[in-house]
């Protein structure tokens, strides 16, 4: 906690041993939870690659800056956590609890995420790159900025989540995109079929659905997007 013209600020995240809600069942994983708990410094971040982390549930602490490429996260609860400039690459997330997550700037680069929930989780400028987000959920989540360059999202739920500015190049592209924010999205090269209406437009007025939204979508890069509904 920090002061700001003599006001306290409060953090919404915790970060106390007392505020874990439980413990991985990992001894080693364990080990490396209570090390970066108990270390003060403001720089300290958690150090968990390739370590295991399932039983764990970790809502809303502050785990900025984590370290967790290669770690195994299946099942884990992260809601209402802070994982911004975390490191996920290649993480196993199946299965994993993120709604409502702060992931901003993570790298996920080739995480395995099949049907992870990210509901409202702010993934601004996510890097996302051959990630597995197959049968995931993205609704209302926010991905503005976010690359998800051959990602695969075949039965993912992106309904009303916002994709301003999003790479999807080459991906495959998931079923469900109804109330999708899409304006300034690359799409070069992505295949699959989706559901709409999106809004097109940066002010989210012109929602576009059925053969116009097939239209729209190949003039953007991807002609084999066939839309469903």
């Amino acid at each position: 906690m920090g002061r700001q013209g003599g006001v306290r600020q409060m953090s919404k995240y915790n970060r106390a041993s007392g505020d874990v809600i439980r413990w991985p069942d990992s001894p080693d994983a364990r080990g490396a939870l209570e090390e970066w708990l108990a270390d003060s410094s403001p720089t300290a971040y958690l150090s968990g690659d390739f370590l295991d982390f399932r039983g764990a549930d970790l809502s809303r602490l502050d785990l900025a800056g984590a370290y967790l490429a290669n770690a195994r996260l299946v099942g884990v609860r992260f809601a209402g956590a802070n994982l911004g400039d975390a490191n996920l690459a290649n993480a196993d997330l199946q299965g994993a609890d993120l709604s409502f997550a702060d992931l901003a700037k993570a790298e996920m680069v080739g995480c395995s995420a099949g049907k992870a929930r990210f509901r409202s989780a702010r993934l601004f400028a996510a890097q996302l790159d051959d990630a597995v987000l197959v049968g995931a959920d993205l609704s209302h989540a926010i991905l503005n900025s976010a690359t998800l360059y051959r990602a695969d999202l075949r039965g993912a739920n992106l309904e009303f989540a916002s994709l301003r500015w999003c790479t999807l190049g080459a991906a495959s592209m998931p079923a469900a995109l109804s109330g999708a924010r899409m304006f300034g999205c690359q799409f070069e090269g992505a295949k699959g079929a989706v559901v709409g209406p999106v809004f097109v437009d940066e002010e989210a007025t012109r929602s576009l659905g059925g053969g116009e939204l097939e239209a729209w979508l190949s003039a953007q890069g991807a002609a084999s997007v066939q839309v469903v509904g």
